[in-house]
């Protein structure tokens, strides 16, 4: 590049603040080359599917806190490999019952929990396959949030009363999570 041709550089700037230029006069160029003043990437935003697993996590620790509370024995997942289904928790009651638990929730988002008709079907689906087992336990689905109105509320409705799901427990909702006491 020709003296002629040179980009303008406004002397009175600080040498940091020059196009080119560290603290210490010109940025080197190469391996290993690191400046001060050279910018950085932004921090790494939280994917949407990170914070919905972290957000999973969360809910499935506050439901498991919850069975213990009330006298559950934890056992853990559970796969039945013969139907394809996998369960969140399976957990001996304090009755001796022993329960399926499918956990659905998270605090955040347009519709959390079970207002999603995906989550809901994938749930009854999940119900409707562990029905084709010689002796399953009973499936409870806990979640945040119930779906209000619309399709979801009609497949619930439908799914309890084929009895693809013994129960579906609101973990926030004081009278829904007494029903677990029975097994």
């Amino acid at each position: 590049m020709a003296a002629d041709e040179l980009p303008f550089v406004d002397e009175a700037l600080p040498s940091a603040a020059r196009p080119g230029h560290g603290q210490d006069g010109p940025l080197a160029v190469g391996a290993g080359a690191a400046s001060p003043t050279a910018l950085e990437p932004p921090a790494a935003v939280r994917s949407f599917q990170a914070s919905s697993g972290i957000q999973g996590r969360q809910f499935a620790e506050q439901c498991d806190t919850l069975l213990a509370h009330l006298g559950y024995h934890l056992r853990g997942r559970r796969i039945l490999p013969e139907v394809g289904v996998e369960i969140d928790q399976e957990a001996v009651g304090p009755g001796g019952t022993t329960v399926w638990f499918e956990y659905k929730g998270s605090i955040q988002g347009h519709r959390p929990g079970l207002r999603r008709t995906d989550t809901m079907k994938k749930a009854i689906a999940n119900g409707a396959l562990l029905r084709a087992l010689a002796d399953p336990a009973p499936y409870v689905v806990i979640t945040s949030h119930l779906p209000e109105a619309g399709s979801g509320a009609a497949m619930l409705t439908a799914a309890k009363e084929l009895r693809y799901l013994a129960d579906v427990v609101c973990l926030y909702d004081p009278t829904s999570t007494t029903r677990l006491k029975r097994w």
